[in-house]
């Protein structure tokens, strides 16, 4: 008789064993992903000043190689734009008030092609969505000014990264 009760309640504990097994439940798990979208100056060395000290420079204009670098992080397609913030150059006492922002032009190192500076954004650079390690890249500054006064000259650039 023991062993018929014991044979019993095994077969009814491994019945519910079975039948917890069976059940299941189900969550719905929801992520809402807004744009991410951010634009930051690498840690490189800016390399953003000119020095015309000869006739040769004057004549031929002055490269800055991998003046600056900029990096992207965006879960889209990305495009970084770059403008002159004002028409002419900022000038120190006695400079010429009139040189303008295009005797800048900026180039993504390695390209060919290089942008004169406007105070209208253009297209610098594109890439795929990632973070700053995938979307970094360098610049290039071109200054060709031509034979202006003695003085010191500035300009303020702006670069703006949109997801078209």
């Amino acid at each position: 008789m023991k062993k018929i009760l014991f044979v019993l309640v095994l077969v009814v504990a491994n019945g519910q064993n079975i039948m917890a097994q069976l059940t299941t439940k189900t969550h719905t798990v929801t992520l809402s992903i807004n744009n991410i979208l951010e634009l930051d100056f690498d840690n490189t060395t800016q390399v953003l000043g000119f020095t015309f000290a000869n006739a040769a420079d004057f004549e031929s204009g002055k490269t800055n190689l991998s003046a600056a670098g900029l990096r992207v992080r965006s879960n889209k397609p990305w495009t970084v734009s770059v403008k002159a913030n004002t028409a002419n150059f900022a000038t120190t006492s006695g400079g010429d008030g009139n040189v303008l922002s295009s005797t800048l032009s900026v180039r993504k190192n390695g390209g060919t092609s290089s942008i004169a500076l406007s105070t209208t954004d253009q297209a610098l650079a594109t890439g795929d969505r990632g973070g700053f390690g995938a979307n970094t890249f360098q610049i290039d500054y071109i200054a060709n000014p031509g034979y202006v006064t003695p003085a010191t000259y500035t300009l303020g650039i702006t670069f703006t990264v949109t997801a078209p």
